[in-house]
């Protein structure tokens, strides 16, 4: 299998010096990443006969836990999982959503939020 074709999630269990990781790997063309507001809405199509053991994995997070997609063997992209939408089957493939929030902003966030900080304290010193 071809990890430049996949994202795959992943689940951490266990304690720090224990770790174990519980993967579910998803073609890529099954999923369509859309950011709004601070959270991303990750679209995942999957085949009607992989949906049970797809949602299940899914399924299994509680909100505000931790959750890493890598997307074609990109690096781990860090998340908060906040929840999963109804499935709607078709006759060949099932589709859903998962809503998660990042975990570390990104850089242009961060510069933004000291932009805008530091014109405030261009306001406040006059």
């Amino acid at each position: 299998m071809a990890e430049n074709n996949y994202v795959i999630f992943k689940k951490q269990y266990g304690n720090i010096k224990r770790p174990r990781v519980k993967e579910l790997y998803i073609n890529q063309n099954g999923v369509k990443i859309y950011e709004k507001d601070q959270s991303m809405i990750i679209n995942i199509i999957v085949p009607v006969e992989d949906s049970t053991k797809t949602v299940q994995y899914f399924e299994e997070f509680n909100l505000g836990e931790d959750i890493q997609f890598n997307i074609a063997d990109t690096g781990d992209f860090e998340c908060i999982f906040r929840g999963i939408s109804p499935v709607a089957d078709k006759q060949s493939y099932s589709s859903f959503s998962i809503t998660v929030q990042e975990k570390d902003p990104r850089q242009d966030q961060l510069q933004e939020k000291s932009d805008l900080i530091e014109s405030k304290n261009i306001i406040s010193q006059k």
